[in-house]
């Protein structure tokens, strides 16, 4: 069937089944946020860590001010692998990122939004 652009009814189906599967098998691979080390000791940490380092460091080096002490993310710098990295609680690997910034980090590093994983 012609369309105007993108994909006809009966794949775009298929297509979002297929990406739907692929994302579920994803998750369930990796675990929940307390087996992955996000458990209340990183809440903890991340809480302190926030008001120390208040500002994004991707918005400050665009010339922009976005708090990150509320809504923001501590970031690995360098990917890990789980809590028992080296890097996981080594404070010269963390950054504040705001949440769109850690999200565009993120998908860039592990695939979200139909991205290619990095490979460490």
């Amino acid at each position: 069937e012609l369309v105007d652009k993108g994909r006809c009814q009966a794949h775009q189906v298929k297509a979002d089944t297929a990406r739907k599967a692929e994302v579920r098998h994803y998750d369930q691979s990796r675990g929940s946020a307390a087996q992955r080390g996000y458990d209340a000791r990183w809440t903890a940490y991340s809480k302190w860590y926030r008001t120390q380092n208040p500002l994004c460091v991707h918005c400050q080096a665009e010339g922009r001010l976005t708090s990150v002490e509320f809504r923001g993310h501590v970031d690995h710098i360098t990917p890990v692998s789980g809590p028992d990295d080296p890097l996981f609680w080594e404070p010269s690997n963390h950054q504040g990122l705001c949440g769109p910034c850690h999200s565009v980090k993120t998908a860039s590093e592990d695939g979200g939004f139909g991205n290619q994983r990095r490979k460490s």
